[in-house]
């Protein structure tokens, strides 16, 4: 009897295993923006005008959020200014949502911006928002157009662990994909698309 479930067991195991959907492909992206400051820190006012840059590379891994978001694995470096910058370690995407779509790039481990004794390590974030179903599917768009098309609001923050962050406006914003691939999603958004 046992002999029999374990069996199955592992006809099961296998079946699965060879119906599974093959590696999503990784690429790479690179992201211009300018902000507009809104909340100051230190020497940088408000009004005051940064460019930064995002380059990451997806790690062809990805895992279910909270609140129907999908976390794209990156590597990578987001900068803003000269000084100011920090590891991106992911992508990521909410489609289908009933309030809004939205694409974030995220870092961590930030340095360069230190003021009254606050260390403004991160995170530090890229977040896109647009019209529900923009996105049809919580993954990363390699198009520019769909980039493009996620303009209902863009903005550009670095937290310092809670005591106080450095905030902005997306004022520009120009991305470029490497068309190897698109990460695969591997699950549904908590959305269905179209809602």
């Amino acid at each position: 009897m046992c002999y029999a479930f374990c069996m199955r067991f592992v006809f099961a195991l296998l079946a699965c295993l060879l119906c599974s959907a093959p590696p999503a492909t990784a690429m790479g992206c690179t992201a211009d923006f300018t902000i507009t400051v809104t909340q100051a820190v230190a020497t940088i006012r408000p009004g005051d005008q940064i460019s930064g840059r995002a380059t990451f590379t997806t790690t062809s891994q990805s895992h279910a959020g909270e609140g129907g978001a999908r976390v794209h694995l990156a590597r990578g470096e987001m900068r803003l200014g000269r000084d100011i910058s920090g590891e991106i370690w992911a992508i990521i995407t909410t489609a289908g949502n009933p309030v809004a779509d939205a694409l974030s790039v995220q870092a961590r481990n930030v340095t360069g911006l230190d003021f009254g004794g606050i260390a403004y390590q991160g995170p530090m974030m890229i977040s896109l928002y647009g019209r529900p179903g923009t996105l049809t599917a919580p993954t990363i768009p390699i198009e520019p157009d769909l980039w493009a098309a996620m303009d209902l609001r863009r903005s550009f923050a670095l937290h310092a662990y809670g005591h106080d962050r450095l905030a902005g406006d997306i004022t520009m914003f120009q991305i470029s994909c490497d068309p190897a691939g698109m990460i695969d999603s591997g699950a549904e958004s908590a959305y269905p698309a179209g809602q």
